[in-house]
């Protein structure tokens, strides 16, 4: 069965392209592990809303759509 994003989830990987930041790119900017942001943005880990925040903020995503 797959699953499908989150507006979050869709959001964040339009602006990783949009800003041309791949996930290295992005765990280094937040101090997040690839494999952690990875099962973050695609729905298969749920977040602490910080972290959630972080990521939002790093790829300048609006924080409401996480929630």
């Amino acid at each position: 069965m797959k699953r499908e994003l989150s507006p979050w989830g869709k959001q964040c990987k339009i602006q990783m392209v949009v800003l041309d930041k791949s996930l290295t790119d992005l765990s280094r900017e937040t101090k997040l592990s690839r494999t952690y942001i990875s099962a973050i943005i695609n729905g298969r880990q749920l977040a602490p809303k910080d972290t959630m925040d972080i990521i939002s903020d790093a790829l300048q995503v609006d924080k409401g759509l996480g929630q």
